[in-house]
């Protein structure tokens, strides 16, 4: 089945209108400078960059996707940290913008994940495999190689990237933000008003629904 575009920006229409509610019912409209304000602040960040990662992928400008997708996974995860009960200490010196305070503690987050029953979490490893495409590494100069040459011959491995990006990565991205705005054991409350992610809740499901 293709991707529905269409769709996917009306999962995330629902998901930035409940930002901007909690936002605005619980932060002050972002101008608080509490632990929740920092983690909708990062989920705005986050959203926003999965709304270009949509137009880079319907053009199939996939030299670019994997650096906006690493941005991504960076606001993601940091939002993910921060709503960590006991991160309170560390979203208050990043409000406050001391520098570094964006960099992730990613044995922090496994641990959290082996807690809630994931064996082998994978988070070094996926941020780990998009930094090196983001840098200027020789894997990242063959990738771009690779998606120059598609535009003037067929090249079936980027057709076939593309295909995948569609059916599979663009669910889980979807997911991964549905799944941050849910409440879990270890988190501050959010409050988001799962009524209003009717198609991104369903969309979702088929990331939670697919093959290993």
């Amino acid at each position: 089945m293709s991707l529905q575009y269409g769709l996917v920006l009306k999962c995330l229409d629902e998901i930035e209108g409940q930002l901007l509610a909690v936002g605005k019912a619980r932060c002050n409209s972002l101008h608080d400078k509490t632990q929740l304000s920092a983690v909708v602040t990062l989920l705005f960040r986050a959203g926003s960059l999965l709304r270009s990662l949509m137009g880079l992928l319907e053009r199939g400008e996939l030299d670019s996707y994997d650096i906006v997708k690493r941005a991504f996974y960076e606001a993601w995860l940091l939002a993910f940290e921060f709503r960590l009960v006991d991160s309170q200490a560390k979203t208050a010196r990043w409000h406050e913008e001391e520098s570094g305070l964006w960099k992730l503690d990613v044995s922090k987050l496994e641990s959290y994940a082996r807690l809630q029953g994931i064996d082998t979490p994978r988070i070094g490893r996926d941020y780990g495999g998009l930094s090196e495409v983001a840098h200027p590494t020789k894997k990242a100069a063959w990738h771009s190689i690779r998606v120059t040459t598609a535009r003037h011959e067929e090249c079936p491995d980027v057709t076939g990237a593309k295909a995948n990006l569609e059916r599979a990565d663009v669910p889980a991205l979807i997911h991964s933000l549905v799944w941050i705005m849910d409440e879990r054991p270890g988190w501050i409350a959010m409050g988001v008003d799962s009524r209003g992610l009717t198609n991104a809740l369903a969309y979702a499901e088929l990331y939670a629904e697919r093959p290993e």
